[in-house]
Parts: structure tokens; C-alpha cells; sequence
């Protein structure tokens, strides 16, 4: 892109800005729903991501670094990022906004460096600051974009896209496991697939589709229709003191099929963990696995 076109995106995320602090008097720093996923850069190797969180954006270069910034002040959806004690005893600080690219054959969103040159010259690489500096997207952030293709040595701009399907449940919950679930016969949970059958006969076989810390999405292909999956959004938490039940299996997604057990989607749409599993953050809906 060149530079008349950073400065319309730069533009549309001032206006977004603008109206979101309309909208929210006090600003608490929240990424979108959208945006929390794991991401891959589309010119680097799939080492080299990112993993957008609700508080916390982390930056993975392969084995070597990992920087984990912790969102202190969002607006619109420019976020100001800080990495207590980068350095000794001084802070490291991000700004960065997200753009939505609808045109583009791989990328999703274009991520603009939002102010100067730090330590480093990737994208993500922080600004060393005292720690008792002020800092505020106001006054932190550069929203007129004058780095923003600026420094040819220091990246200020790249094109991300959404990590691919697939995962593979933890180690700890494989097996096959009796189910509290009343029409269950069931569960089996194997490495990247787990199959639920049912006291009808039926067998209901899903794929680990998407993982973001403890919840994970079960996608059944082609469950509804030939065009429509289904999934289910579930979390596992030990229950070492029980004398009955191994795992407590959380539900976090309302549902339209099985006794609101599975909710449909459009069999050629990504999952978007924090969008399709709704429930999370509120009471789960607990069923329980045993041997």
C-alpha cells in the first residue's frame, strides 16, 4: 500500500475511535471478540505469531521470544500495550491498531505500528519507557500515522491472517469416558477427534477445530446438512478430590441441536471462539466425565 492509502485506514480508526469513546465514557482496554485468535504474519514463517487474548496480546518468535504485552488502554480498535519490566526496570510499549481488509485473498486484517521505532524492528517490538511514564492512547499512540511506512529498516505495517483449523486436545482427557449427559452412551476424546455416542445408536464424531487457552470448539462436519456443521464449545477442569467423577466438562455455547448441546454453523465459516462459544464468562453449563 502506498502512503495515501495508510492514511485513509489510519483515518477510519481515528473515526472508530472517536465514536467508541462516545459510546464508553470510561475506556477499559477489551480487544474485540473478533480479533481473539492466533494469528500467523502472511511474509513470515508460522513460528512467528501472535495470540490476541480479551486483556493480553502475545508476541511468539519461534523458541527464542516470547513477549506477553498486557492491554492497558483500548480505543476503537487501537490498542496501547505494555510490557512491565521489559528491561531491567523499565517497561516496554506497543501501540497498534487493526484494520479489516475485506479485498484481500489471504490476509484479514492489517496491523499498523502506531508509534515510533523500539527495540527491535519487527512489528512488535516495544519502546523502552520509564515505568513511571504516563501513558494514554491520546498522548502515547501516533494517530496522525507518521511512522507508519516511514522507517524502511523498522516494519510499521503487515498483513495477518487467522491461524488454520485443527488441535489437539491435552493429553490428560483421552480416553473413552462415561458421560452425564442423559441421551449419552459415551465420549471418546482421542488427539485431534472425539466421538459422542448416543443411547440411539447414533455417533456424533467431531474434530478438534479451535483451542484458545482451556476451551475448546468440537466441530462436526456436515452434522446438520451438506452445508451446515455443528460444534460445541467445551472446558475440562480436574476433579481430583472426587470420588466419582474424573472431569468436570463445561459448556460454553448456546444451542439449537441436542438439547442445545450443539449450535449450527454454516459449514464454509470459521469459528470465531469468542463470538460462536457466547456463554463464555457466564455460569457454564457443567456435565461430567468418568471412567
Amino acid at each position: 500500500m502506498n502512503v495515501s492509502h495508510w492514511l485513509i485506514v489510519i483515518t477510519s480508526l481515528i473515526v472508530l475511535q472517536v465514536s467508541y469513546a462516545r459510546r464508553h465514557r470510561r475506556s477499559t482496554c477489551v480487544t474485540h471478540p473478533r480479533l481473539r485468535d492466533k494469528w500467523h504474519f502472511l511474509d513470515q514463517s508460522k513460528h512467528v505469531f501472535i495470540r490476541i487474548r480479551a486483556h493480553q496480546i502475545v508476541y511468539k518468535h519461534g523458541r527464542a521470544k516470547v513477549i506477553k504485552y498486557r492491554c492497558i488502554e483500548s480505543q476503537g480498535n487501537i490498542y496501547l500495550l505494555r510490557k512491565p519490566k521489559y528491561r531491567s526496570e523499565d517497561d516496554g510499549v506497543l501501540c497498534l491498531g487493526f484494520s479489516y481488509v475485506a479485498d484481500h485473498p489471504k490476509a484479514e486484517y492489517v496491523v499498523l505500528r502506531l508509534i515510533g521505532p523500539g527495540d527491535g524492528t519487527h512489528l512488535f517490538s516495544p519502546v523502552i519507557t520509564d515505568r513511571q511514564t504516563k501513558l494514554s492512547v491520546a498522548t502515547t499512540c501516533d494517530l496522525q500515522g507518521s511512522y507508519v511506512g516511514q522507517h524502511p529498516v523498522h516494519t510499521t505495517n503487515a498483513f495477518i491472517r487467522r491461524a488454520l483449523p485443527g488441535c489437539k486436545f491435552p493429553a490428560e482427557i483421552r480416553g473413552r469416558w462415561n458421560y452425564t449427559y442423559q441421551h449419552a452412551k459415551s465420549l471418546e476424546i482421542w488427539q485431534r477427534n472425539a466421538t459422542l455416542h448416543l443411547m440411539n445408536g447414533e455417533s456424533i464424531r467431531f474434530m478438534c477445530d479451535k483451542r484458545d487457552g482451556g476451551v475448546f470448539v468440537f466441530r462436526a462436519k456436515e452434522y446438520v446438512s451438506r452445508d451446515e456443521d455443528a460444534i460445541m464449545c467445551a472446558e475440562f477442569t480436574p476433579m481430583q478430590d472426587d470420588p466419582f467423577y474424573s472431569f468436570q466438562m463445561s459448556r460454553h455455547n448456546s444451542g439449537n441441536l441436542l438439547d442445545g448441546q450443539l449450535r449450527s454453523v454454516s459449514k464454509s465459516r470459521p469459528v470465531y471462539v469468542h463470538v460462536d462459544c457466547d456463554w463464555i464468562g457466564s455460569p457454564a453449563r457443567p456435565e461430567f466425565l468418568y471412567p
